[in-house]
C-alpha cells in the first residue's frame, strides 16, 4: 500500500468516526434540552433568624423572600439542636452520667419522644415529670470532641467545653405546625430528609419521611438529603430491598433525587451508600448548589460593579448555565463582617439572576430533571478506530513508520476497542484511555495542520490584510480538526452518569499537556532548527546542534516565560483556588453579560491568535526566533478547545456556542496582534536595520 492510499484509508476511519459522533450529540442534546428549570430555596431554620434580627414577623419575611427570588422555603428534619436554637424555645438539655435530661414543654418532649423512635437501638425514656424527659444513653452517645457528630449543615459539633449527646443532632421528623404556617402563607416548601447511619436505623427513617411527604408535600419534584448518610447503610437482601422501596417511591411521586456540588466543583459532597442508587436509570436526577461560607461574604466583592451582589449572581448563573445545576441553596449574606437582613438585597441578586437566565430559555421554579442517556456502547467502536487511525497518521507525520509497525498498532487498536466496547470489560478504564487519546491527537493534527501551512508559505511578499484572512482560513481549519476530537468526547464521556457528574474524567491536566508536547516534536519534524530546505522529518544533528549551543541570557530568559507560561496553563485550568486577579475577573464578567457565551482567555488572547502570529511570521520572515513559543501557544488554544467539551456537565450547545464566540473575539484580538508585529517590523526596518 503506497503512502497516499494509506493516508485515504486513515482518514476514512476518521471520517467514519467523526460521522458517528453525532448519534451521541443529538442522544445528549435531547437529555439536556428539557433540563431548563431551577429553584432557588431558602432554609427555614436560616432565614428563621434573620427575620428575628430583621425585627419582622417571620411569615412576612417569608412573603418577602418569595417576592425576591426565592421559590421555595427547605425544612430540614427538626433535631433537638434546632429545636432549642429557636426564639422562644425553653428546651434545655444536660448529660447526667450518659443520659440526656431534657427540659421543656409537654409538646416538645411529646415530639422529641416519638421522633427518637427511629433509633437502632431502643431506648428507655423516663419522664421524670411533666417537663422532664430522660433518655438512656449509651457510651457512644457522648460527643467531647468534634469526631462523629454532625449538624445538619454537615458540620462537625462538640468542642464546647461541655459534654453533650449524639441524639442532640439526630432529626425527629418534621414540624407539622411550622410547615402548615408557611404553606398557609402561600410559600412552597420542600422537605430534606435527615439519616444518621451510626445511630438510626433506615427503614423506619425512610418510612416517616415517606409518609410526610403524602402527609404535608405530595407535590414535591426533589429530594436532597440534609446530611451525610443515605437510607441504604446495610449489605445484601436488606440494602437493595431500602433502595428499591426508596426508588419505588421517587418514580410513583414523581420527584428526583439530588446530590449537592462540592465546594471545588469536583464532583459532589459525600452521602455515603448513595453510589449505587444514584446510577440506576430509573432514578431521575439533578444536581444542586450551596451557597458556600467563603461565598456569603462576597456580596460587595471590592471591584467595580460588584458591590451589590452582582458576583454571587455571576455565581449562581454558572452553576445553573454551565455545570447543569437545577437547585440553588441561599445562605445569609454578610458585608463589613454584618449579616443582611433585608429581603432587597437578596432581591438584587435573584431577580437580575432570573433576567440572564430568562434569555437563556430557563423558567425559575420549576425543576424536571434531565432526561436519561444510555447510548449503545458498541456505537462507539467506529469512533475509537477513528481515534485509531488518526493517532496512526499522527505518528506518520513525526517519523514515517514501516507498514508493519503501522499494522501491529492498527490490530492493538482494534483489540482493545473490541474487549473495551463489544465485550463491555473495563468500560470506564476504555472511555478514559480512548478519550485521551481523541483529545491528545486531534488536537496534535491540528497543530500539524498549522504547520503544515507555515512550511510551505515561507515565501513571497503579501498585504497585512491577506495574511490576517489566511491565517483566520488556517485557524478555522484547525479548529475544525480539534472539533473532530471534541465530538469524540462526547461519544466516550457519554451518558446520564457523566452530565451528573457522577462519572468524571480524570485526564483533564494531562490532556493540556500532552498536546504541547507534540507540538514541540511537530516543530522539529516540519520546521526544525535553522533547517534550510522543505523536507519533513525528525534530523538527530539538528536537535544535536541545539542541545550543545551556548545558553546566552536571553535563551534563559525566554525559557523561563515558557515554562511560567505551562505553570499558569496548569495552575489556572480546571477548578483550582488560584485567585483571579479583578481585572481579568471583571473583563470575565462583562463577557458573560454581553456576549452569547463567555470565551476562554487562554483561547481568545494566547492560543487563537498565536495561529494568526504564526502565519505572520512565515509571511514576512521575521520574527521566526520566536516560531517555537508561538506553535507551543498554537498548542494550547487547540487543547483549549477539547477542555471546553471535557467538561461534560456544560451544555453541549453552550460548548459549541463558547467555540464560535472564541473565533469571532479572537478574530479582533489577532488583527491588532498581526498590527502591532507589522509595526515592530518597520519600526526596526527603518530605524535598526
Amino acid at each position: 500500500m503506497n503512502k497516499s492510499m494509506k493516508t485515504t484509508v486513515l482518514v476514512a476511519f476518521m471520517a467514519l468516526g467523526l460521522l458517528c459522533t453525532f448519534y451521541f450529540v443529538l442522544g445528549r442534546y435531547r437529555a439536556e434540552v428539557q433540563y431548563k428549570g431551577y429553584d432557588v430555596v431558602a432554609d427555614y431554620n436560616q432565614f428563621l433568624t434573620l427575620a428575628y434580627e430583621d425585627g419582622t414577623d417571620p411569615l412576612d419575611y417569608f412573603k418577602a423572600l418569595k417576592e425576591a427570588g426565592v421559590t421555595k422555603i427547605a425544612m430540614v428534619e427538626t433535631t433537638i439542636d434546632t429545636m432549642r436554637a429557636l426564639p422562644g424555645s425553653d428546651l434545655h438539655t444536660e448529660l447526667v452520667g450518659r443520659d440526656l435530661r431534657i427540659t421543656g414543654s409537654k409538646a416538645e418532649l411529646d415530639f422529641i419522644e416519638e421522633g427518637l423512635q427511629t433509633l437502632k437501638d431502643a431506648r428507655t425514656m423516663d419522664r421524670q415529670s411533666q417537663g422532664v424527659l430522660v433518655v438512656e444513653g449509651r457510651p457512644q452517645d457522648v460527643v467531647t470532641h468534634r469526631v462523629g457528630a454532625f449538624d445538619l449543615d454537615q458540620n462537625r459539633v462538640g468542642d464546647f467545653g461541655t459534654r453533650s449527646s449524639v441524639l442532640e443532632y439526630i432529626g425527629l421528623g418534621f414540624d407539622a405546625a411550622q410547615i402548615q404556617a408557611v404553606q398557609d402563607a402561600g410559600l412552597d416548601v420542600v422537605l430534606r430528609p435527615s439519616f444518621y447511619a451510626r445511630m438510626q436505623d433506615p427503614v423506619t427513617t425512610m418510612t416517616r419521611f415517606m409518609d410526610a411527604v403524602k402527609t404535608y408535600n405530595p407535590n414535591q419534584s426533589w429530594v436532597i438529603f440534609a446530611g451525610n448518610d443515605f437510607y441504604s447503610n446495610r449489605s445484601g437482601d436488606d440494602a437493595q430491598m431500602i433502595e428499591k422501596t426508596f426508588s419505588d417511591f421517587l418514580a410513583d411521586n414523581h420527584m428526583a433525587m439530588g446530590l449537592i456540588e462540592a465546594s471545588n466543583q469536583r464532583g459532589h459532597m459525600e452521602l455515603r451508600g448513595s453510589a449505587g442508587f444514584m446510577r440506576q436509570d430509573a432514578v431521575r436526577k439533578i444536581r444542586a448548589f450551596t451557597t458556600w461560607d467563603y461565598l456569603q461574604n462576597k456580596f460587595d466583592y471590592g471591584i467595580p460593579m460588584h458591590h451589590n451582589g452582582e458576583e454571587l449572581t455571576n455565581v449562581y448563573y454558572r452553576a445553573i448555565s454551565e455545570r447543569n445545576i437545577a437547585v440553588v441553596f441561599l445562605a445569609p449574606y454578610s458585608k463589613d463582617n454584618t449579616v443582611i437582613t433585608n429581603t432587597e438585597s437578596y432581591g438584587s441578586v435573584l431577580h437580575t439572576l432570573s433576567d440572564r437566565l430568562g434569555d437563556k430559555g430557563y423558567i425559575s421554579g420549576d425543576v424536571v430533571p434531565i432526561g436519561t442517556w444510555s447510548p449503545n456502547g458498541i456505537a462507539k467502536v467506529p469512533v475509537a478506530l477513528g481515534v485509531v487511525a488518526a493517532g496512526i497518521l499522527l505518528l506518520n507525520l513525526i517519523i514515517t513508520l514501516p507498514m508493519v509497525v503501522n499494522g501491529l498498532i492498527a490490530l492493538a487498536g482494534i483489540g482493545l476497542t473490541f474487549i473495551f466496547f463489544v465485550l463491555g470489560k473495563m468500560t470506564s478504564l476504555g472511555n478514559l484511555a480512548f478519550n485521551l487519546a481523541a483529545i491528545t491527537v486531534y488536537a496534535s493534527l491540528a497543530v500539524a495542520f498549522v504547520l503544515k501551512c507555515y512550511r510551505w508559505i515561507k515565501s513571497g511578499d503579501r498585504s497585512l490584510i491577506y495574511i490576517y484572512l489566511r491565517g483566520m482560513l488556517i485557524l478555522l481549519g484547525a479548529i475544525a480538526i480539534t472539533m473532530i476530537g471534541a465530538l469524540s468526547e462526547v461519544a466516550f464521556l457519554s451518558g446520564t452518569d457523566y452530565l451528573m457528574e457522577l462519572s468524571e474524567f480524570r485526564g483533564v491536566k494531562l490532556s493540556q499537556i500532552l498536546p504541547i508536547g507534540f507540538a514541540a516534536v511537530l516543530y522539529m519534524s516540519y520546521v526544525g532548527f535553522g533547517r534550510t530546505d522543505k523536507k519533513r522529518g525528525l534530523r538527530t544533528g539538528e536537535i544535536q546542534g541545539v542541545l550543545n549551543q551556548d545558553v546566552k541570557f536571553w535563551h534563559a530568559g525566554l525559557a523561563m516565560v515558557m515554562l511560567v507560561m505551562v505553570g499558569i496553563l496548569l495552575l489556572r485550568g480546571g477548578n483550582t483556588n488560584t485567585e483571579v486577579p479583578a481585572f481579568e475577573l471583571l473583563s470575565r464578567n462583562l463577557m458573560e453579560m454581553y456576549l452569547p457565551v463567555r470565551p476562554r482567555t487562554k483561547a481568545i488572547l494566547i492560543g487563537f491568535p498565536a495561529v494568526v502570529a504564526f502565519i505572520y511570521m512565515g509571511y514576512r520572515r521575521r520574527f521566526e526566533l520566536f516560531s517555537f513559543p508561538a506553535i507551543l501557544a498554537v498548542a494550547i488554544g487547540m487543547a483549549d478547545i477539547v477542555n471546553t467539551f471535557s467538561h461534560i456537565r456544560t451544555p453541549v450547545l453552550m460548548s459549541f456556542g463558547r467555540i464560535g464566540v472564541e473565533y469571532v473575539v479572537s478574530a479582533v484580538v489577532s488583527l491588532i496582534v498581526i498590527v502591532i508585529l507589522e509595526l515592530l517590523r518597520k519600526g526596526y526596518d527603518a530605524y535598526f536595520a
